[in-house]
C-alpha cells in the first residue's frame, strides 16, 4: 500500500465506469467507500428508466421555445429600467459648490501669525470662550 487513498472524483469515475482503479482491489477502505457511494446512487436512481422518446420530446419542446421571439411586453423593459435609473439619479444628485480658493497669504503673514501665537500667554482655543463672556458684559 502506498499510503494514499482515492479522491471522491476518482471514486465517481469508478462508479460510472470512466476509469478502472486497481487501488480498489488493494485498499479495503477505498473499496468500502466506493460500495457505499454505489449503494447511495442505486437508492437515488429512478425505478422507471426514462425513455429516449420522452427525452427527445422534451428536447424538441426546449428548442421550440428558444426559437420563439421574446414577448412584446418585455421588449421595452430594459429601456424603462434605464429611464427609471436616470430619473432617480436626477432627483438625488445635487451638485456641490465649487471649492473656495483662498489667496495664498504669503510667508510673511504666516510667520507673523505663528509668532503671535507663540508669544501669547493664552491658548488660541480659549478665544471663543472669552468672546461669549464679552457679549454678556456689553
Amino acid at each position: 500500500m502506498n499510503g494514499h487513498h482515492l479522491q471522491v472524483d476518482q471514486l465517481i469515475d469508478q462508479i460510472y465506469g470512466l476509469e478502472d482503479h486497481a487501488h480498489l482491489r488493494l485498499c479495503a477502505e477505498c473499496a468500502a467507500r466506493c460500495r457505499a457511494m454505489q449503494a447511495r446512487r442505486n437508492q437515488m436512481a429512478p425505478s422507471d428508466p426514462v425513455s429516449n422518446e420522452f427525452l427527445a420530446a422534451q428536447r424538441r419542446t426546449i428548442y421550440a421555445r428558444l426559437e420563439q421571439p421574446a414577448p412584446r411586453r418585455l421588449r421595452w423593459l430594459p429601456a424603462l429600467a434605464a429611464a427609471g435609473v436616470l430619473a432617480i439619479m436626477a432627483l438625488v444628485y445635487k451638485p456641490s459648490a465649487p471649492p473656495v480658493v483662498r489667496p495664498d497669504p504669503g510667508d510673511a503673514q504666516l510667520f507673523s501669525e505663528v509668532y503671535s501665537m507663540e508669544q501669547s500667554t493664552e491658548p488660541a482655543a480659549a478665544a471663543p470662550i472669552h468672546e461669549l463672556f464679552e457679549d454678556e458684559e456689553r
